[in-house]
């Protein structure tokens, strides 16, 4: 019986050759990974059908189309693509940007070995993975985030833990023998109760306040 891990395809995207070596190099120490590099957006695009990655890592700035813009293409090309973004910006208006053409997760190029493989990993666990280093930064927006919790409804706290997760709408309702109506209302309301705008707001707040594993 072969009991060894199931070896993930990831395709790696930026356009500096040293910096796809670094992650590449980093990624490698846990050997469960068949990495491929391209060096653009175009490129990523073009290959992705054919290699059909677990996860793609993508630069956010890039020559040509660009890390946003090929994000938007892939989640085009499949709606389930678990795309992972890296960036040198660490203010939430990119974040946002991000996550809104599709992508999974957002990580800054300063991390650490272990939090690219925390990020990789959660991503390829279907879960949304946003930088610590976006947390520290914006560690004072959101001052009382406890309290606002604490205002949710036992109901409205359990479906807010799912979305932060990143469940679908479609699961969480299949999960809680909920319609999807509902759960569209209950979404409503958690949005507002904690001043969030979106999913990714949510999944921050949980995470600092160690309601989800980052």
């Amino acid at each position: 019986m072969n009991n060894s891990p199931e070896i993930k395809k990831v395709l790696l995207v930026d356009d500096h050759a040293i910096v796809r070596a670094g992650f590449r190099q980093l990624l490698e120490k846990d050997n469960n990974f068949d990495i491929l590099e391209v060096e653009s957006a175009e490129k990523a695009c073009q290959i992705y059908g054919k290699f059909q990655p677990h996860v793609v890592i993508m630069d956010l700035v890039m020559p040509g189309m660009g890390g946003l813009e090929g994000v938007r293409h892939l989640h085009a090309k499949d709606d389930k693509a678990k795309i992972l973004v890296l960036s040198m910006r660490e203010d939430m208006a990119y974040v946002n940007r991000a996550t809104l053409a599709g992508a999974s997760g957002y990580l800054t190029k300063g991390c650490v070995a272990e939090e690219l493989r925390k990020a990789v990993n959660a991503v390829l666990n279907g879960r949304t993975y946003l930088s610590e280093k976006i947390y520290r930064t914006d560690d004072n927006i959101f001052t009382s985030d406890k309290q606002k919790i604490e205002n949710l409804t036992e109901r409205e706290f359990e479906v807010f833990c799912k979305l932060a997760e990143g469940q679908s709408a479609v699961k969480i309702s299949s999960d809680l023998h909920l319609s999807p109506k509902t759960i569209s209302n209950h979404r409503t309301r958690i949005l507002s109760k904690l001043n969030a705008t979106s999913i990714v707001e949510i999944t921050r707040l949980a995470i600092r306040n160690e309601l989800l594993d980052a």
